[in-house]
């Protein structure tokens, strides 16, 4: 067994010390709520009742006789499916018009950020209203220009595409990361590349989607956790309607805990979606080592 000698020993304290913020935080935060919600998954508790253990009832009524976890899943990837690579396509072309070294250029950029700094329920609110099928402004111009009014939010057919279109007006997140990663590529190699004859096309193929692997990574890796959280917007929207065509996992999980009072059972959804959500980052991660490069490679 190795032994560590007083110097070393006193390094590893000070480490101890220094992260000692974030392991109070991930104890706090993360790890005890947690082993809560799985405690309180196997029990049937409400707010208006004892709290009484019912072992893995409630993971068997949710897998053999409840079909709106089905459904509010397959509505959640299905959502996450359309929704990611628009955002992340649309957060690049977007970062890519403002890399461009042109003046006033960074109000430009303020102002393509702005909408991530007004609040959620105030811009779905504004949406909502903006799509409304009588009377609002998107379905004005549509008449303008001859097109008939669309129920955006009353119809199974278009809920998801309005909430995606939504979600596009805030990419502004994605653009900053992506314009960061932009800035970091050496001009060297547009240089070398103009010096050879290569297009602007072969320059994007070739040397910005190559390095810039590592930031769409990490927007991946948002954009995906960020879809299966989707909640606010849907509920302000439809409230997972009509006939629960808009219901998103998580508004299930709160209408099961907060308008049906099933805690217990509303954490076992919350742990399903843990467990999903850790898979499909554990493929996502295992995924990278075959299209993600960075500098050294």
């Amino acid at each position: 067994m190795k032994t560590f000698s007083e110097k070393e020993k006193k390094g590893i304290r000070l480490g101890l010390l220094f992260i000692s913020p974030w392991l109070i935080g991930v104890i706090s935060f993360t790890l005890i709520p947690l082993f809560l919600a799985i405690g309180i998954s196997l029990t049937d508790y409400s707010f208006l009742s004892d709290c009484k253990f019912v072992g893995l009832e409630n993971y068997i009524t949710m897998f053999t006789k409840d079909p709106l976890i089905w459904k509010s899943l397959g509505i959640t990837f299905l959502y996450a499916i359309i929704a990611v690579p628009c955002q992340m396509i649309f957060g690049f072309l977007l970062a890519n018009l403002l890399n461009q070294k042109l003046k006033g250029i960074v109000v430009f950029r303020t102002l393509f950020y702005a909408p991530c700094l007004i609040v959620v329920v105030s811009s779905t609110l504004l949406w909502k209203q903006m799509l409304e099928t009588d009377f609002g402004v998107i379905n004005y111009m549509l008449r303008i220009i001859g097109i008939d009014k669309i129920s955006w939010l009353s119809k199974t057919g278009t809920i998801i595409a309005s909430t995606v279109f939504i979600s596009l007006w805030q990419s502004g997140k994605m653009m900053i990361i992506n314009l960061s990663g932009l800035q970091a590529i050496p001009t060297a190699y547009y240089e070398a590349a103009d010096i050879d004859g290569g297009s602007k096309w072969h320059q994007l193929i070739h040397i910005t989607l190559p390095m810039m692997t590592p930031v769409l990574y990490m927007n991946l890796l948002i954009g995906l956790i960020g879809a299966f959280k989707t909640f606010t917007q849907i509920k302000i929207l439809t409230d997972g309607g009509p006939s629960n065509a808009s219901l998103v996992y998580m508004l299930y999980i709160y209408k099961n805990a907060f308008v049906n009072f099933k805690l217990g059972y509303a954490n076992a959804m919350s742990i399903l979606l843990f467990v999903i959500v850790g898979i499909l980052t554990i493929i996502v991660f295992c995924s990278s080592k075959k299209w993600v490069y960075y500098g050294s490679e």
